[in-house]
């Protein structure tokens, strides 16, 4: 976990800074691990199923403009950049490297459905993506290198010469911190912040999953603040169980909805569709019925099923979700999920097997499990 400030608990952290304010953690990571290097990023920039994007810093005399180019990008023109004002930026890598999830337990306060994508970013000196900011909480974790933060909590207006592939804001000044390896900068959403790399650095990005009230509202057949995101600011560690969306999490989008007439269950199911939808190219692909009771036998035999890398799995007291498919819970299906969902693997044979081979071989079928070995 985060090494917390003074006498910061998690419990004192979540009752006055999570969605309050934000918070710079001088030392929090002894050792950030594990880690990437900038040619292991730049190598995945190459891929065509991964999200990545380069942001360009343009100088003009005391004027600072920001430009983006999207990948995937050829070995040549990575290794042809220039020595300054540039940032690589690479989303979802703990879902190509699954290994890099584990950073993920630096917040085990933080339930791990509001855990969205691991960015990591190498930034060249000078090298920046402007003033902006975020509709969701997020950690920045500095690795290698030093990023000066300017960080308010000020309403500010959008930069209207900005590129429009680029949400940026008006420049301001604001707080200064200076990251440097280890530090950690908490941000609540709607804070603005601006980096800039003082010198070549590494970012990890511990970025939250807020859905919009607009989108569950459309499921429920009623309607919304668009601009309205899920808000938890009264969140409890007890909440944070692998994989549990809590009464309290339901509670607080039903009343969030109110307005869209929604019934707790119906919310109940439309947050979980939601919050475990995969983007499409993150999506493990779809197991064939004949294939799934093929791998439901060889766990019966047991075979270990580790979960895909891309997988999205959360559930409450009546269902499972899976990749934003809905799979009803049999008797003591919640605590095999919970354990799926804290190993991250499912190891057979199934003690009550008959009663649970129908949500298993479910779970198989909807694709969250890595089968590259099974068949």
């Amino acid at each position: 976990m985060l090494k917390l400030p003074g006498n910061l608990t998690a419990e004192t952290f979540l009752a006055g800074y999570w969605q309050r304010q934000p918070l710079f953690m001088r030392a929090a990571v002894a050792r950030l691990r594990p880690s990437i290097t900038r040619n292991e990023l730049a190598w995945l920039a190459t891929l065509e199923d991964v999200e990545s994007r380069i942001v360009f810093t343009d100088r003009h005399r005391a004027t600072l403009r920001y430009r983006a180019e999207t990948g995937p990008f050829e070995p040549d023109y990575l290794a042809a950049l220039p020595q300054r004002d540039w940032t690589l930026l690479v989303h979802d890598v703990e879902k190509h490297l699954p290994a890099l999830r584990r950073l993920f337990a630096l917040i085990p306060f933080v339930p791990d459905w509001r855990c969205d994508d691991l960015m990591i970013s190498f930034a060249a000196p000078g090298g920046s993506v402007g003033p902006h900011q975020d509709n969701y909480d997020v950690f920045l974790c500095q690795g290698i290198g030093i990023r000066d933060w300017h960080v308010t909590t000020a309403r500010l207006a959008p930069d209207p010469a900005a590129s429009r592939d680029l949400a940026l804001l008006e420049a301001f000044d604001g707080t200064l911190f200076s990251a440097r390896a280890g530090d950690v900068l908490y941000l609540p959403p709607g804070v603005a912040h601006w980096g800039t790399a003082r010198r070549a650095c590494l970012t990890y990005s511990l970025g939250m999953r807020a859905p919009q009230l607009a989108d569950l509202a459309d499921g429920l057949a009623g309607t919304a603040p668009g601009s309205s995101f899920y808000r938890d600011p009264d969140l409890q560690c007890d909440e944070a169980r692998p994989g549990w969306i809590s009464d309290r999490a339901i509670a607080r989008a039903a009343q969030q909805l109110a307005d869209a007439g929604a019934r707790s269950d119906d919310v109940a199911t439309m947050l979980g569709q939601s919050v475990t939808a995969t983007k499409p190219w993150l999506t493990p692909d779809a197991v064939e019925p004949g294939d799934a009771r093929q791998a439901l036998a060889a766990l019966q035999h047991g075979t270990v099923f580790n979960l895909h890398g891309m997988a999205r799995i959360a559930f409450d007291r009546r269902h499972a979700f899976v990749n934003g498919r809905v799979l009803p819970l049999p008797p003591g299906g919640d605590e095999l999920v919970a354990r799926l969902c804290a190993e991250r693997r499912l190891r057979g044979p199934l003690a009550d097997g008959e009663r649970h081979a129908e949500l298993v071989t479910s779970m198989v079928a909807a694709g969250a499990f890595d089968l590259s070995g099974i068949f």
